[in-house]
């Protein structure tokens, strides 16, 4: 075997024992995987019809430890990245946008919470701009308990 088919076995090998970790720890896994692949495949499906001029992708990423809360998955894998992978790039103020409206969804605001992310970062992959909330500060609590 060569260099770079062991490296490649490795490397497959340490993923598989990462996710096994994150499932582990974090509840919900199977939820927060299935949350991510349905936005990115309306997100390809939008970009595709031409409905949306960008091409989003989301996974998971290193949230930022000052955003916990009591339901934060581990650091490594409590925040959720949306990269915005095709198109021109992306100034500062469509970036900022793109967040808030995320943001001003309270269900999905709810539903990220719950699936234990306690960051939200939205990243231009070809400018490098990238911009990060803590979904907490989103979250309306009370109700019918006021």
């Amino acid at each position: 075997m060569s260099f770079f088919s062991n490296f490649v076995i490795i490397m497959f090998h340490s993923m598989s024992w990462y996710n096994k970790i994150i499932e582990f720890f974090v509840k919900d896994s199977a939820e927060r995987r299935r949350f991510i692949s349905e936005f990115n495949m309306l997100a390809s499906r939008s970009f595709q019809n031409l409905t949306i001029g960008a091409l989003f992708e989301a996974e998971t990423c290193i949230g930022k430890s000052e955003y916990r809360h009591e339901l934060s998955a581990p650091i490594i894998a409590s925040g959720l990245v949306i990269k915005i992978q095709a198109g021109c790039e992306v100034p500062l103020d469509a970036v900022l946008m793109l967040g808030r409206v995320i943001l001003y969804d309270k269900a999905l605001v709810r539903r990220m919470f719950v699936l234990h992310w306690d960051t939200l970062i939205i990243e231009d992959s070809r400018s490098g701009c990238r911009v990060d909330w803590r979904i907490r500060d989103f979250m309306e609590f009370g109700g019918v308990l006021n």
